[in-house]
């Protein structure tokens, strides 16, 4: 299969609106094969989702699920896979639809043939252009521009891997995307600098890992979503509020607010502040995909959730020293803490209005 960079295929893309007298929609298939876990996510925009609702004469989520399980085919050397589970996320106007399938549970081979066919172009508007990216375990991206009239995709990929590769899958993931995670960081500074001692950081940081745990349960065995949309500009002011608690605390003209954030509050307000920034952790999961069977979800859930507390202790374990050292200078409580507190509140913010814009 031949891969195409991605600005040749915006150039068909341009060539081909321009030719035709109206856009014909390019939309995108993005398969992920990890492990036994495998998702296709079908992206639409608003102008193909209207016409897939003028086809289907209904706007259920329901309904754009049926019409997604309906194009996308993928067959596991001769077997058929059936989706176990789906998602209908809006975005932006158009819509984002995930099916997850499992292997055969009788497959065990070090290589298959997977093939991939979709119907998508053949239902949308004439000239529809599907981009259709194939992502296999730690394996280069593939691309390919299908259309009405392309073949299926044909590929040869890494067969059922075993219980502990999967389980390390996950858990580096985890790490990986809190080491990466600058906000998760910054917000995770905010409350090391304000933790006078060993316990009430130790409290802080067994609230924030008991709330986002509850998020990563929820998204994955409830199937509760929450927009990134929405999502991430909380995450942001979440951390400015910590910066600014932190200021305040430095404050005692000012005993009310001061009380707000002191004590038994502070730990109930971090659980909170937990439960969104699980919801952006859990992105990350959804989009490698986590199976559809119990064992598959409980082991992407738990090894998940662990590589993000080992990437999480060894942020701590990094920061702890240096601002233990710090607060034995006489100057920390007069310069330097408060300058830190400020800078996160001013990151929070920046971070705040560039996600809402």
């Amino acid at each position: 299969m031949k891969t195409l960079p991605l600005p040749i295929v915006a150039l068909l893309a341009l060539a081909t609106a321009t030719v035709l007298a109206h856009d014909p929609g390019l939309s995108t298939l993005d398969v992920v094969v990890d492990g036994r876990a495998v998702s296709a996510t079908l992206s639409m925009s608003a102008q193909d989702v209207a016409l897939a609702v003028q086809t289907l004469h209904t706007n259920t989520a329901e309904a754009l699920s049926a019409f997604a399980r309906d194009s996308v085919h993928l067959t596991f050397d001769n077997q058929a896979l059936v989706p176990g589970r789906d998602d209908v996320v809006p975005v932006d106007g158009g819509m984002r639809i995930r099916l997850s399938y499992d292997w055969p549970i009788d497959r065990r081979s070090s290589r298959a043939r997977l093939t991939i066919a979709s119907d998508i172009p053949k239902r949308l508007a004439r000239g529809h252009r599907e981009l259709l990216t194939l992502k296999a375990g730690r394996a280069a991206t593939t691309e390919s521009l299908l259309d009405a009239s392309s073949n299926p995709v044909i590929v040869e990929v890494a067969g059922a891997t075993g219980w502990v590769t999967r389980v390390w899958s996950f858990l580096t993931l985890g790490v990986h995307h809190i080491l990466t995670g600058y906000d998760h960081l910054v917000f995770l500074a905010g409350l090391i600098l304000a933790a006078c001692t060993f316990r009430q950081l130790l409290v802080a940081l067994t609230a924030f890992t008991a709330a986002h745990s509850v998020s990563l349960a929820l998204v994955v065995i409830a199937g509760v979503r929450a927009p990134s949309s929405i999502v991430e500009p909380l995450i942001a002011a979440s951390i400015a509020w910590v910066g600014l608690e932190n200021l305040l605390r430095e404050q005692p003209r000012t005993p009310r607010l001061a009380s707000l954030a002191r004590g038994s509050a502070r730990w109930m307000v971090v659980f909170g502040f937990g439960l969104i920034h699980g919801f952006g952790f859990a992105d990350a999961l959804i989009e490698l995909g986590f199976g559809t069977s119990i064992a598959d979800v409980a082991t992407a859930l738990i090894s998940f959730n662990g590589g993000v507390e080992i990437g999480q202790l060894a942020a701590a374990a990094a920061m702890l020293p240096l601002v233990w050292l710090l607060r034995s200078q006489p100057a920390w409580h007069a310069r330097f803490a408060p300058a830190c507190s400020l800078l996160i509140v001013m990151a929070g913010g920046y971070w705040f209005l560039e996600r809402i814009s």
